[in-house]
């Protein structure tokens, strides 16, 4: 199993016109790299409405891949869209099926049209949501990318389940680009590194 490197943090975030005061869990893979998943799908999220004023689960899966625009690089594809890869593909329709059956079809078959998926995951049997988005390698299964949020200023509402999703797609770009910035530097330093040791053995 691939060791995880965490980090809390507490951050301001910009949320188009609102300022959220949130905590935040980031945790990266060890050897992980990120940028490489550039085809990331939608995967149907683990919440259950328990308030009014929240999404249902149906929604909320809508609301994910919604939210990826204009946020991320990344080619973000709905959940339907690989339903109907996977109807089309299997003549199986996930969709109709129960949650458990319909995440083990998905997760068999995600492969073929993704490179990774993501998941989310809501606590909000509390005052404050807290958001799971999980982020799973297509082929080996694997957990390379995680993103805790704790509700701040977010509420129990569609449009703030939004918001926590644009924090998301761009923590999950800005650490990708990270990711290369530091391979880039560690490239250089093996460089010089190496031309020292030529020289000096010269």
């Amino acid at each position: 199993m691939k060791k995880i490197f965490s980090v809390l943090l507490m951050l301001a975030v910009m949320l188009t016109s609102t300022v959220v005061f949130a905590a935040f869990k980031e945790d990266i893979a060890e050897g992980s790299n990120l940028d490489k998943y550039y085809r990331l799908a939608v995967a149907l999220p683990m919440h259950f409405k328990s308030e009014a004023t929240e999404p249902t689960v149906g929604e909320f899966t809508h609301i994910i891949f919604d939210s990826s625009s204009r946020k991320t690089n990344r080619l973000i594809i709905s959940y339907n869209d690989i339903a109907d890869n996977i109807m089309r593909d299997t003549g199986i329709d996930i969709v109709s099926l129960q949650d458990a059956e319909s995440r083990k079809i998905y997760k068999e078959n995600i492969a073929k049209y993704a490179d990774a998926y993501v998941v989310v995951t809501t606590a909000n049997n509390i005052k404050k949501t807290q958001f799971f988005f999980e982020v799973f390698d297509a082929k080996t299964g694997e957990l390379v990318y995680n993103l805790q949020i704790q509700g701040g200023g977010l509420k129990k509402t569609s449009e703030d389940y939004g918001r926590a999703c644009e924090v998301f797609y761009r923590k999950y770009d800005f650490a990708a680009k990270n990711q290369i910035k530091e391979a880039e530097k560690q490239a250089k330093l093996e460089k010089k590194k190496a031309k020292k040791n030529k020289n000096k053995n010269n």
